[in-house]
């Protein structure tokens, strides 16, 4: 991923603007077909992987949950053995409530909301542009993801381009256009690093090698899982 620097004094001949417009939307051009690749690949895979795999783990999770009743209604205790308040998360991913939304995270997040919340922006058009990066602020606290947030605040480039009054954008302005789209560029390789950092598609990728040797590591996973399950309620007969 190459790096993105956001300063409107590093290019200023027009015509080299104007150049660098052209690179930018040929980027992002190359860059949104990539991520839509991915999410579409990640899709499939996530469909897949819940009709083979996650099915079966719903099934013997429940299995799990009747033999823990069971024990405890044999030990006299009722509701059986203290469960977390968790939630089995079938994709083998970070549940959605796992995210580390704790108070350095919390405080990261406000740090980025002071410097970039559109409240603090002097016309629409910056009001855009920092609604912008407010977005990719809060899908960063949602996920925990730390280090976008630490991009974000210490991004000087970021900080002139939201602070810098332009009003509407005019087509001819190539300096604005360039800043936005290195903007937009900056959200979208945000967007596929979260896609390539994702347990989910780490384990797609493991797949995807493993049938590349002719192995179907989703059936053989089902299979072993399926000798669980028939495990599990040969216990939960005996306990019955």
């Amino acid at each position: 991923m190459h790096s993105l620097s956001l300063h409107p004094a590093s290019v200023k001949d027009p015509v080299d603007l104007e150049s660098e417009v052209a690179r930018l939307e040929a980027a992002l051009g190359v860059r949104r077909a990539e991520l839509a690749a991915l999410q579409e690949g990640l899709r499939e895979f996530k469909a897949r992987y819940a009709q083979v795999v996650g099915s079966r783990l719903a099934e013997l999770a429940e299995v799990e949950k009747a033999i823990r009743e069971a024990e405890g209604r044999l030990l006299g205790v009722e509701g059986g053995p203290e469960e977390e308040d968790t939630e089995t998360d079938f994709y083998g991913g970070q549940g959605a409530g796992e995210a580390p939304v704790g108070r350095s995270l919390r405080k990261l997040f406000w740090s980025v909301a002071k410097m970039f919340h559109p409240d603090h922006a002097a016309d629409e058009g910056e009001a855009r542009r920092r609604h912008t990066v407010m977005a990719e602020a809060s899908r960063a606290y949602r996920e925990g993801d730390v280090e976008s947030l630490h991009t974000l605040l210490g991004d000087e480039g970021l900080q002139s381009f939201c602070a810098s009054a332009r009003g509407a954008e005019d087509p001819a302005d190539f300096g604005a256009r360039a800043l936005r789209l290195e903007l937009e560029l900056r959200t979208i390789e945000f967007g596929i690093k979260r896609i390539r950092l994702d347990a989910l598609h780490r384990l797609k990728l493991e797949v995807e090698a493993e049938a590349a040797r002719g192995r179907d590591a989703l059936a053989l996973s089902a299979e072993r899982i399926d000798r669980q399950i028939v495990k599990a309620r040969r216990r939960l007969e005996h306990l019955s």
